[in-house]
């Protein structure tokens, strides 16, 4: 379709890693808002940032403590994805449809995130397993067989004819591994896999969590993307 070619091919233009058009229209009205469509969008972190992290002890704690967050890679793929998110979902307004930007500013601005849980109705990664991008870690990140963890992500709502997919849900490929589970200081991973129905609760503690980033980096499927040639 002619919508999701100019789609695509704009939001690459601007540094997005993949894009995908996804089937929301059996999500329930509190998570889709109505909407029958989704575009999710990501940005791959790069193999020598993996790798930055892993070696220096403590990076993230010390990015914040020194003020240099605005310089992390992270941060900055955060900041470029909610950004394209919000460029589409006005492109698409101008174009007369109706849009919802997921990034973390207008979810906030919107009251769609619930400070007291630090939840929201419907999470990207929600969004990216109708997509058929991945599943579900031990760690509650995604988990994809390319890039491992090593991805940021946004989406959008919208009403625009767009030819979509709607994939069931991809079996987690997570096995017996624990190592995210044994990386975590804090002991926020409790260590059990996830499957369709599994609440988020189930796999980690969100109030103890300090994104060290330490299970992201050191998922066997992030390693397997870092050390690809």
């Amino acid at each position: 379709m002619l919508l999701n070619y100019e789609l695509e091919k704009e939001l690459k233009t601007l540094g997005a890693n993949f894009v995908y058009f996804v089937d929301i229209s059996l999500l329930s009205n509190e998570q889709n808002k109505g909407y029958l469509y989704a575009i999710i969008l990501g940005i791959v972190l790069s193999q020598d940032y993996i790798q930055k992290v892993i070696d220096t002890p403590d990076y993230v704690k010390n990015m914040v403590k020194n003020n240099q967050i605005e310089d992390d890679e992270f941060y900055q793929k955060e900041m470029k994805v909610d950004s394209l998110a919000d460029y589409i979902s006005g492109y698409l307004t101008s174009k007369g449809y109706k849009a919802y930007s997921q990034s973390e500013k207008n979810v906030i601005s919107s009251g769609f995130f619930n400070e007291k849980e630090k939840s929201t109705p419907l999470p990207h990664k929600t969004i990216a397993g109708l997509a058929g991008i991945g599943w579900i870690g031990k760690h509650n990140l995604l988990v994809t067989p390319e890039y491992g963890s090593a991805i940021c992500m946004c989406t959008v709502l919208t009403d625009a004819p767009l030819n979509t997919v709607a994939c069931n849900p991809i079996k987690s490929m997570c096995g017996n591994c624990v190592i995210c589970k044994d990386t975590c200081s804090v002991k926020a991973i409790k260590g059990n896999t996830w499957s369709a129905g599994t609440s988020r609760d189930e796999l980690v503690d969100v109030f103890k969590c300090t994104t060290c980033l330490e299970c992201l980096v050191h998922c066997p499927w992030t390693q397997k993307y870092m050390n690809k040639k």
